[in-house]
C-alpha cells in the first residue's frame, strides 16, 4: 500500500499522482486529496482510502459508483463537475474565445440503457458491467435513468434470470436494450440463439404484465430485429411529426438533450433553403428542420431508419441509403445544397468532411459526441476555407467525461 497526493484530474476523470516520476491514474479522487492506494500496473492504481478529502468532494448519488463502469464523476460537486467539463473542452478549442452558453442536462433524464446478460448452466446474471470487467453488477436502480426505466429493472431481471427459460448454450452472453418512447418501453434482446415457443409466449406475457410497447429479438448486432410482441407501435414526437422508430434505432440519450441539440441546429440553420442531413438516422434533425419552403435530403446506411423517416415526413424528405464512411457525398452531389448537417458516430466523418471541404456549400453544421474526432474533422473543414463561427456544448452524458457539441462553419 502506498500514499500520495493527487495533483490534477485527467481528461477521462481519473486523478493524477506522481510516483517515481511517473503519472499514476486513479479513479474516484480529486485534486489535493491525500489517498492510500495499491498499484495495479505501471500507470494505474486502485483507491483504498481517501485520507484527506477535498472540499470539492460530494457524496455519490449511486451506491454502485466506482463499481459500475458507467459513471466516473459522481464524487464532484456540481459546480466543480461543470468546470471540469468546460476546462477540457477548452483544451480542444483554444482558438475560440467564446462558446455559446453550454447546456447541462439533469442526470436523471436518460431514456435508453443496455443491460448485460450472462449465463452458465443454471447461473444467470442481469445488470450492468463492472468497471473494466465482464462481471455483472446487479442493482435495483440507476440514478441516471428516467423513473419509467428504473421501474423495469427488477421485472426484467426476474424475467431474464428465470430458470424456466431454456438457454440452448451452456455458457454465453447477451444484452437487453431498452428505450423509452412516448408510449412505452421498446425492448431489443440480443442473444445467440433463436427464441423457442416458450420464449415467445413468455415475452407476450411479460409485455402484457409490464405494459411494454414492443419486444424484439436479434441474433447479433448485424442481424435484423424480429418483433416478438407488439402491443402498440412505439412513437416519438419530433416537432410536428410522429416518428415510429425501428427496434434498436439510435435516439439521443434524453429528450432534454435531444431538444437542446435540435434548438442549436435549428438556430444555426437560420434561413437555409436546401439542407442535406448526413448520418441522419431516423431524422431527429431532418424532421425538426422541415418547413414549407425548405427542402431536405437525409442520407444514412440504415434502411429501416430511412423508411421510418420517409413515413414520418409523409414523403416530404428525400432519403438515400449510403455508407458515408466508404462512399461520401461528393462536391457535385452537394452543389444544390446551401446547408449540410452531419451527426456521425464517435469515429467522426473524416471521408465526408474531405469532400465537403472542397465543395461550395456555404454553411455546415456539425454535431459530435466526440471532441477528439471533431477536432480532426474541423481542421479538414477549416483547411478547406471554412471558418468555425459558433459552438454550443451540450452535456447529456451526466457523470461521464463525454461532451456533445454543435458547431457552425461558414464559407
Amino acid at each position: 500500500m502506498f500514499q500520495g497526493k493527487v495533483f490534477d484530474l485527467a481528461r477521462q476523470g481519473d486523478g493524477l499522482l506522481k510516483r517515481e516520476n511517473k503519472n499514476i491514474f486513479i479513479s474516484g479522487v480529486l485534486p489535493d486529496e491525500t489517498v492510500a492506494f495499491d498499484l495495479t500496473d505501471d500507470h494505474r492504481a486502485r483507491l483504498i482510502e481517501v485520507i484527506e478529502a477535498s472540499p470539492d468532494r460530494t457524496n455519490p448519488v449511486c451506491s454502485c459508483f466506482q463499481k459500475c463502469g458507467g459513471c466516473a464523476l459522481q464524487h464532484l460537486k456540481p459546480e466543480v463537475y461543470r468546470r471540469f467539463k468546460m476546462r477540457w473542452l477548452r483544451e480542444f478549442f483554444r482558438e475560440i474565445p467564446d462558446f455559446d452558453p453550454p447546456v447541462f442536462i439533469p442526470f436523471d433524464t436518460r431514456r435508453r440503457v443496455t443491460f448485460a446478460l450472462f449465463w452458465k448452466g443454471k447461473v444467470r446474471r442481469f445488470g450492468f458491467n463492472e468497471k473494466q470487467s465482464d462481471r455483472i453488477i446487479e442493482t435495483d436502480s440507476c440514478p441516471v435513468l428516467v423513473s419509467e426505466l428504473n421501474k423495469l429493472i427488477l421485472p426484467l431481471r426476474r424475467y431474464f434470470t428465470d430458470s424456466d427459460h431454456f438457454f440452448p448454450k451452456k455458457s454465453a452472453t447477451g444484452d437487453v436494450f431498452v428505450q423509452m418512447t412516448d408510449n412505452g418501453a421498446d425492448i431489443l434482446v440480443t442473444l445467440p440463439f433463436d427464441p423457442d415457443l416458450q420464449w415467445r409466449q413468455s415475452a407476450a406475457v411479460f409485455a402484457q404484465q409490464n405494459d411494454i410497447a414492443r419486444i424484439s429479438w436479434r441474433f447479433n448486432e448485424r442481424s435484423d430485429p424480429e418483433p416478438l410482441v407488439t402491443l402498440r407501435t412505439p412513437e416519438i414526437k419530433i416537432g410536428d411529426f410522429t416518428l415510429n422508430p425501428p427496434a434498436g434505432v439510435f435516439l439521443q440519450p434524453s429528450v432534454a438533450g435531444q431538444n437542446a441539440l435540435i434548438a442549436a441546429v435549428t438556430e444555426y440553420a437560420g434561413k437555409a433553403k436546401k439542407v442535406c442531413d448526413l448520418f441522419c438516422g431516423a431524422g431527429t434533425f431532418s424532421l425538426s428542420l422541415l418547413q414549407k419552403k425548405r427542402t431536405i435530403k437525409g442520407v444514412d446506411n440504415v434502411s429501416q431508419a430511412l423508411e421510418a423517416l420517409r413515413l414520418a415526413s409523409e414523403g416530404r424528405i428525400e432519403t438515400e441509403r449510403r455508407d458515408l464512411f466508404k462512399t461520401p457525398l461528393y462536391p457535385d452531389e452537394l452543389e444544390n445544397f446551401d446547408t449540410v448537417v452531419f451527426d456521425p458516430p464517435r469515429a467522426g466523418a473524416k471521408a465526408q468532411c474531405e469532400q465537403i471541404a472542397v465543395s461550395n456549400v456555404s454553411r455546415v453544421i456539425a454535431v459530435s459526441c466526440n471532441p477528439s474526432s471533431f477536432v480532426r474533422d474541423a481542421e479538414i473543414l477549416t483547411n478547406g476555407g471554412y471558418r468555425l463561427k459558433r459552438l454550443r456544448p451540450v452535456d447529456q452524458f451526466a457523470f461521464t467525461p463525454h461532451m456533445e457539441l454543435v458547431a457552425l462553419f461558414e464559407k
